[in-house]
């Protein structure tokens, strides 16, 4: 027997015994975190049991990081510590509760242990559940309770739990992938959703409780209102073990190897039946039968080993492609049965997994292994038409899984090492990086592991992870500082790939954008006009050598232009840059954070002075509201074999890219009915990144 950090005796037996069991697969510094976070969450529960009395927290994780590891520590640490009741919301499918519920009571022991500490019950409703809730809370034992997230089975529990008298004892609520089906998604009217409702109702019911929210995509939680029953008070951050692979590894420093785009004939429409595998759905079909087979060869890899495509949320066009990627497997099993010529497209995807640093095998060894991949091959239809209730891991070693929505949030593909995905890119930046099942532990298997997707896809995936990178360093600086989630969402914020949404309108409507659309100008039409903060500001442009640069066409004209860095425009320019007042659209602070929160600060900005080919100012009109026209437009006339000059705004040229570069112009300008006042004045092309915070109401 030990302390708590609030002097409450606490015995290790559960998680003496969860930690052994957590032994077997994880290494000790990993454990070491995954406790540390367990106690960090429980300190916060019900002041009855030694917290601070804070109810709501958030887990913050990674996607496929083990956060379902770290729910099976928190259960057996709060077993520990007093809690009688865990309440484990797994899943709005059964194929989700079923998968979760299984590895928490597997880990937990239930039902092979005979020390008579625990008792499960999923989806309890019912009078006579209530007596034997009644009669085992009064034999002293720990309930767990694993819960569709489904209203009328939250309803169901709490009834249960009412007529049972347990209102008051110490319960875990675990809200796994919170961010989906329990927030409220009628914020602006009187009545909640049905599920929130439930949701709330029950932490209502039970006095003594802390709830838990574990999700890796938490930006609708952050932002919700301050009076939102499941706005989190507190967050947790779990990190993954050192051979996780995520979002990082894939799209940033292994994407050269791990990448492959889908191009845009190949994507899938809403409703349009394919009538043939798209040639990339056959390149990633063989180059994952061909992984499989070099895997097992070299023994690198134990059965399972999966593959995903997900090309559509139409269970109808599912089942096609289920139709046609058994037919082509067939195709191919056949081939080889009638004799030993490898099919061309799994030859050269054997060749391109060599080549990014698959380990090779011997061309009979490799016949036989795909042989034998290609005939153990199960392909499964994993939607809410079809009829498949499980997918069995154990009966075969190979797996392709067919399917949409139903594969995507929280579900586990074991095994997963080709993920092909053709379904247009959602705006949701929660729903594209949930879809993303690809990520895990499998360090030294990265050159057998491939991702097809579509070039926009492939993109808002690669500037998630600086989303995600951004959002835990920002949120946890402010937290450590001294603020809260409340005051993160109103300051902070976060910085989104521009073109996306961090959640459903729905559930939080109530946000401002900043930089909401790639290759928009901030300006600054009211410069200070003050005498010495002209000649201040001037004196920055001529230090960072701009007034001297070379000069760089730019169709019919040219300017002076300079590379610099990000952080020499901030800290030579921005940072110091005189204004008096405000200016409108020019939104100095919203500007500086965008820039500075940036991953690579070494990233160049391109620096141009606009000012007329002789070096003297462009002359502008003002108007109460500053410089009315700062910017001059495109050529009116195109004049054949003569150079076109297609306006400020295009500069460097950016028309059609959906990823324009950061651009910073100094304008050099003098007021038109008084060009005795010349000053400079600045613009700003930001590039892809917004910021979104929560409006204060």
């Amino acid at each position: 027997m030990n302390l708590s950090t609030h002097g409450v005796p606490v015995v290790h037996a559960e998680r003496d015994r969860m930690d052994g069991v957590l032994a077997a697969s994880i290494d000790d510094p990993t454990r070491s975190g995954i406790w540390n976070a367990s106690e960090q969450i429980l300190s916060h529960g019900p002041a009855s049991i030694g917290g601070d009395g804070l109810s709501t927290g958030l887990a913050l994780g990674y996607v496929q990081s083990g956060k379902t590891t770290t729910m099976m520590a928190l259960i057996a640490d709060a077993a520990d510590r007093g809690y009688r009741i865990v309440v484990a919301l797994l899943g709005v499918t059964n194929l989700l509760l079923d998968q979760n519920a299984d590895r928490i009571g597997d880990s937990i022991g239930i039902g092979s242990r005979s020390d008579y500490r625990w008792v499960a019950i999923r989806n309890p409703k019912g009078v006579p559940t209530s007596r034997e809730i009644g009669d085992w809370l009064e034999r002293d034992r720990v309930l767990l309770l694993p819960v569709l997230k489904h209203a009328g089975r939250i309803d169901a529990l709490a009834d249960v739990l009412r007529r049972a008298g347990a209102t008051e004892q110490p319960t875990l609520i675990i809200d796994d992938e919170a961010d989906q089906a329990s927030l409220n998604t009628t914020p602006n009217e009187e009545v909640a959703s049905k599920t929130n409702s439930a949701l709330v109702r029950l932490r209502d019911q039970q006095t003594d409780h802390l709830f838990v929210q574990f999700t890796a995509t938490p930006y609708a939680p952050l932002l919700l209102e301050p009076d939102d029953r499941l706005k989190p008070e507190f967050v947790t951050f779990l990190h993954p073990g050192p051979d996780y692979t995520g979002g990082r590894e894939f799209f940033v420093e292994s994407a050269d190897k791990v990448i492959r785009r889908i191009p845009p004939g190949d994507e899938q429409g809403a409703r349009a039946k394919p009538t043939m595998l798209p040639s990339t759905l056959t390149d990633a079909l063989a180059n994952f039968f061909a992984g499989a087979a070099m895997l097992l060869d070299n023994g690198l890899a134990k059965p399972p080993i999966s593959m995903l495509v997900h090309s559509t949320q139409s269970t109808e066009v599912q089942g096609v492609y289920e139709f046609l990627i058994k037919r082509e497997i067939k195709r191919w099993v056949t081939t080889l049965a009638e004799g030993d010529e490898i099919p061309k497209v799994i030859l050269n995807e054997r060749a391109k997994l060599v080549q990014v640093g698959s380990e090779p095998t011997t061309d009979d060894d490799f016949l036989e292994r795909l042989r034998y991949v290609l005939r153990q091959a199960t392909v499964w239809l994993v939607n809410s038409a079809s009829d498949l209730k499980k997918v069995d891991w154990k009966v075969t070693p190979i797996h392709v899984l067919v399917g949409g929505n139903k594969l995507d949030r929280g579900f586990t593909v074991e095994g997963l090492t080709v993920t092909y995905m053709n379904r247009p890119a959602s705006k949701q930046i929660d729903t594209l990086e949930q879809r993303a099942r690809a990520f895990g532990y499998r360090r030294d298997l990265l050159p057998y592991c491939q991702f097809f997707a579509t070039a926009r896809t492939l993109q808002v995936l690669r500037e998630i992870v600086f989303t995600e990178y951004d959002l835990r360093a920002m949120l946890r600086d402010h937290l450590d500082d001294g603020g809260s989630v409340d005051s993160w969402a109103q300051e902070v914020g976060l910085m989104l790939p521009t073109g996306t949404k961090p959640s459903r309108d729905s559930v939080i409507s109530a946000v401002e954008v900043f930089n909401s659309r790639p290759g928009t100008w901030y300006s600054l039409r009211r410069p200070s006009l003050d005498s010495g903060d002209i000649e201040f500001n001037r004196a920055l442009v001529d230090k960072v050598g701009l007034t001297t640069a070379t000069f760089k066409g730019y169709g019919r004209k040219a300017f002076r232009t300079l590379e610099l860095p990000v952080s020499k425009v901030l800290d030579e320019i921005l940072y110091p840059w005189r204004l008096r007042g405000s200016s409108p659209d020019w939104r100095h602070d919203d500007i500086c954070d965008a820039l500075e929160r940036l991953e690579d600060r070494n990233e160049l900005v391109t620096v141009i002075r606009m000012e007329r080919s002789n070096g003297s100012p462009r002359i502008r009109q003002v108007d109460e509201l500053g410089f009315v026209n700062l910017f001059q437009g495109e050529d009116t006339v195109r004049v054949s074999g003569r150079p076109f000059y297609p306006g400020d705004r295009q500069i460097p040229i950016v028309r059609g890219d959906a990823n324009p570069p950061i651009t910073l112009q100094v304008h050099y300008v003098a007021v038109r009915d008084a060009p005795e006042i010349v000053c400079d004045t600045l613009a700003i092309r930001l590039g892809n990144r917004s910021i979104i915070r929560r409006k204060n109401q």
